[in-house]
């Protein structure tokens, strides 16, 4: 479905993308992360065909980039951040507005409409003005505009940014339907639970290179079967720090938590007499059960704030 081979590309002396590669399959939901400045976007613009490159080759549909960008952008989507609309006219204006902008006319027209209105759940918003709406609806129309083409790819940058826990579930649910059409979901967002919960594979970027691919599940069970989760009593950053220091593989993630990885008995040990010598006690212990977020701070080095 997309392959890319030594991707790079540059501004000015700097390497967004360094030699960057990967593959992503038909069907799947796949989630890009990476902290402020990995190269994320550039990827994104790249593969819409909003930004050019240097070096390297980006396949899609089995099609060189380069040589049929106007062909590749008919089968593809992209939904960014901040909204594409006019407010001013109503949710069915903008939508057959936007259906006329891609050429899409007679039954085909229709059953576009139907079936991104259906979707997103629209029908009771059809002749609301789009200024009217609230966020997480702004945000379902947003969705139903790149439905129009009935592409075979969509590419999602942050799209429930600044809405309420309620809408951003009914979104994500709608997203993980297209994997029922045989659709590709490429997703970015800040929320790593949100990747967590739809996403089969992922790939965590920094410096322009991926750093960690794979299916979620196995990615976390691999890193997590050598890795142990240590929570703690809160007792301040401060301390934390500077025990960390003293303890190989030891990585504060919060007042309360610490990853130790790889860990073994002797290291184990070796920490838990430090706790307890600092008079701090450990709520519990888990093996096995990394979250996302640990895993992108244990390979990064970056908080979440900073995706």
């Amino acid at each position: 479905m997309i392959r890319i081979n030594n991707l790079t590309k540059r501004y000015g002396d700097t390497a967004a993308l360094d030699r960057f590669c990967l593959k992503i399959e038909r069907g799947i939901i796949f989630g890009l992360l990476g902290p402020n400045g990995a190269g994320k976007t550039t990827l994104i613009s790249i593969l819409n065909g909003l930004t050019r490159f240097q070096e390297g080759e980006v396949e899609i549909f089995n099609l060189p980039l380069r040589q049929n960008l106007r062909q590749i952008r008919k089968r593809c989507a992209f939904i960014p951040q901040s909204l594409a609309f006019y407010e001013n006219l109503t949710v069915h204006e903008n939508l057959r507005f936007f259906a006329g902008i891609q050429s899409i006319t007679g039954r085909t027209l229709q059953d576009s409409l139907d079936r991104a209105i259906s979707v997103n759940h629209l029908q009771p918003l059809i002749n609301r003005q789009s200024a009217t709406l609230s966020g997480g609806e702004k945000r379902r129309l947003n969705i139903a505009i790149g439905l129009l083409n009935n592409p075979d790819i969509l590419y999602f940058d942050e799209p429930t940014i600044g809405i309420d826990p309620e809408s951003r579930n009914d979104i994500l649910n709608t997203i993980r339907t297209f994997k029922d059409d045989n659709k590709t979901v490429i997703y970015t967002s800040h929320y790593m639970e949100e990747i967590e919960k739809i996403c089969d594979e992922v790939a965590i970027i920094n410096h322009g290179k991926i750093i960690r691919q794979g299916k979620l599940k196995e990615m976390l069970q691999q890193e997590g079967s050598n890795s142990a989760i240590i929570e703690l009593h809160k007792c301040g950053p401060t301390r934390l720090d500077r025990i960390s220091k003293t303890v190989t593989g030891l990585r504060v993630l919060n007042p309360d938590t610490l990853l130790l990885s790889p860990q073994n008995s002797g290291v184990m040990a070796k920490l838990l007499t430090i706790l307890e010598r600092e008079d701090i006690s450990v709520r519990q212990i888990r093996y096995q059960s990394l979250s996302l977020e640990s895993l992108f701070i244990n390979l990064t080095g970056q908080e979440q704030s900073d995706v």
